[in-house]
């Protein structure tokens, strides 16, 4: 049985701070969880060989970046010009989950023809919903960034409320992180064992495992998974046969959950 590690986030610690979480766990990927005081700022620096990929977890903050300012007071995804600086200062104490990406040489090809514009800006609520032959129709599925923006790269989430199952699969092609939102409170699946994972934590699904996630009663399913591509032409193929888009935008705030 592959070993499994959640590693929790202090949310109470208090002023601004910068955590590093599940350290070397994935090759060329950092998830770090930033807290900024009200007021305070926090900088990610131009040209430093990865990809500042942020997620606005709580709190209301201005991003600026290349004589522009944009401000969100809500979960919103983020990506800056690599070859531009970044400042976030915090209207009202701001948490962000930063996920950092090292590029790779033909990332500048790739984002070419994706025909990427930076910023990457998704607010969380506009995310193209898709389904999965995993998953039940109850789940609500987000791609936060489709997976042919950042080379390599794609993110998105999985909602529901109990009872519903992502039904345990494998994919070797994609490595992972869950990272949940604090409002999560679930089972996830690796191998032969179930794991309760509450929120604000993250954890490495080994590589290769075969893995879900399971909600019961009246618990609230709500979590962001994190793909890397090792080999991005399987990984691609993959994603284009399991994320299909719906077209349509739903809600648990205007559904039934218990159905």
């Amino acid at each position: 049985m592959a070993e499994v590690k959640f590693e929790y986030v202090d949310t109470k610690k208090e002023g601004t701070h910068s955590v590093e979480l599940c350290k070397g766990e994935i090759n060329g990927a950092r998830p770090v969880h930033h807290k900024i005081a009200e007021s305070d700022s926090l900088s990610f620096d131009a040209n430093v060989g990865y990809y500042h990929i942020l997620i606005l977890l709580e709190g209301d903050a201005v991003f600026s970046t290349d004589g522009k300012d944009y401000q969100f007071d809500g979960r919103t995804t983020f990506v800056s010009d690599p070859k531009k600086d970044l400042v976030v200062t915090a209207k009202a104490e701001t948490r962000i989950l930063e996920i950092q990406w090292d590029e790779e040489d033909g990332d500048e090809a790739d984002l070419k023809e994706y025909k990427t514009v930076f910023p990457v800006i998704v607010p969380y609520q506009e995310s193209i919903q898709y389904i999965d032959p995993n998953k039940s129709e109850k789940t609500i599925s987000r791609m936060m960034i489709p997976h042919e923006i950042i080379p390599r790269f794609t993110i998105g989430s999985v909602e529901s409320y109990g009872y519903d199952l992502v039904r345990p699969h494998a994919h070797p092609m994609l490595d992972q992180f869950f990272y949940s939102f604090a409002e999560n409170d679930m089972e996830v699946i690796i191998d032969d064992g179930k794991y309760n994972m509450k929120g604000d934590a993250i954890i490495h699904i080994p590589l290769g495992s075969n893995h879900g996630a399971e909600v019961t009663g009246e618990r609230h399913m709500h979590y962001m998974w994190v793909d890397f591509m090792p080999d991005k032409e399987a990984g691609l193929k993959r994603l284009n046969f399991s994320h299909r888009p719906t077209g349509t935008v739903r809600d648990f705030a205007n559904e039934d959950k218990t159905r």
